[in-house]
């Protein structure tokens, strides 16, 4: 193996100087530019997909579906409905038969009286009850699952 003896010799710069400084000083220009408009372009992407999505759903309010609880939080928790690849909320007040109460701790929600547990990872049944199209929101209602409540999901914070 021989090793070269020009190593870090080599100048890569082709161009006459100012040629070079210009074209560098462009990209430095361009380059903050671009990247917004890639992010634009992402964004509105992301929008579409959304959309797409909504409309989607739409047309299925009033079905049911098995989903999987993705999040939890103190208003309700997330299902998304793996065969569509969509997700939704079961907003606290559509519970009906219960009081609900959030334990971040061990991201559930916990009904007193029944002991019914909502938890991340929980299998749900759920009915999709409105889609907002614009906001690209879907409102779930449950319609079975869940878990028994542990003693652990009753510990205070």
């Amino acid at each position: 193996m021989t090793s070269s003896s020009c190593h870090g010799q080599i100048n890569w710069k082709v161009l006459p100087p100012t040629v070079q400084e210009q074209i560098e000083i462009d990209i430095k220009t361009t380059l903050p530019f671009l990247n917004d408009r890639e992010k634009q372009a992402e964004d509105a992407e992301r929008d579409l997909a959304g959309l797409k999505k909504a409309e989607q759903m739409k047309k299925r309010t009033g079905k049911i579906f098995e989903g999987l609880i993705t999040g939890v939080q103190s208003y309700g928790f997330f299902v998304e409905i793996e065969d569509l690849l969509v997700e939704g909320l079961v907003h606290v007040s559509s519970l009906k038969d219960d009081w609900y109460e959030y334990r971040s701790r061990n991201s559930c929600l916990v009904g007193r009286k029944n002991r019914t547990a909502y938890r991340l990872g929980d299998r749900v049944e759920v009915e999709v009850k409105s889609v907002d199209y614009y906001r690209q929101q879907i409102d779930l209602v449950t319609v079975g699952g869940g878990s028994e409540a542990q003693n652990a999901d009753w510990e205070e914070e």
